[in-house]
């Protein structure tokens, strides 16, 4: 009897799972329609249906993944300005390990060729993120550490040095995050949240 034909949830988990597992061994670079379709043992006709780009299949295959772990928990009130900035640093940190960071410099990649998917992606990522500093900031404000939240600019900083140090610098162990809330973030909030 010959094997049943995969469709659906089934045949969608096979491609992901082999999208991820080609993404780890090889990089970006070398995950391709013909790579995956070959390691799933399907057909490039059944990818291009269903992705118009690697890029977006592997977006995809990221975002299942997410969803099938636990949420990550993280405490943003741990009752002072400073604590709560140095647990986002450590909680950005321990996530980004989590996600590819192929995928990251990717993103970079199809962002500076204009793709769309790519734009909408670092727009969804700057709204996450001054969504969670937002939070930071009230807490910060109730507890009488700041008069009001600081700039967007200063609001993203710690986001960005740590995206920096995870895409360019790319070294294992990245910044001293209490160092660098120390040194950078937290005078910035205090110039741009005290009146």
């Amino acid at each position: 009897m010959a094997d049943k034909r995969r469709r659906g949830d089934q045949l969608e988990n096979t491609i992901y799972e082999t999208t991820l597992r080609i993404l780890e061994r090889d990089g970006y670079n070398k995950t391709t329609f013909a790579q995956i379709a070959r390691e799933a043992k399907t057909s490039r006709t059944v990818l291009y249906r269903r992705w118009d780009s690697v890029f977006e299949l592997v977006h995809d295959a990221i975002t299942a993944n997410e969803f099938s772990e636990p949420p990550y928990d993280i405490a943003i009130n741990t009752g002072s300005l400073r604590s709560d900035l140095i647990a986002l640093g450590h909680y950005y940190e321990n996530y980004g390990s989590h996600v590819n960071n192929e995928f990251v410099r990717a993103s970079v990649q199809e962002f500076s060729q204009g793709s769309l998917l790519a734009k909408r992606l670092m727009s969804q990522v700057r709204r996450s993120n001054l969504a969670t500093m937002a939070k930071i900031s009230n807490h910060a404000i109730e507890n009488q550490e700041l008069d009001q939240a600081p700039s967007e600019q200063v609001q993203l900083l710690l986001f960005e040095i740590l995206r920096y140090h995870s895409i360019l610098v790319n070294n294992a162990t990245g910044p001293d995050i209490p160092t660098l809330v120390d040194e950078i973030i937290l005078p910035a909030f205090y110039a741009g949240g005290k009146l």
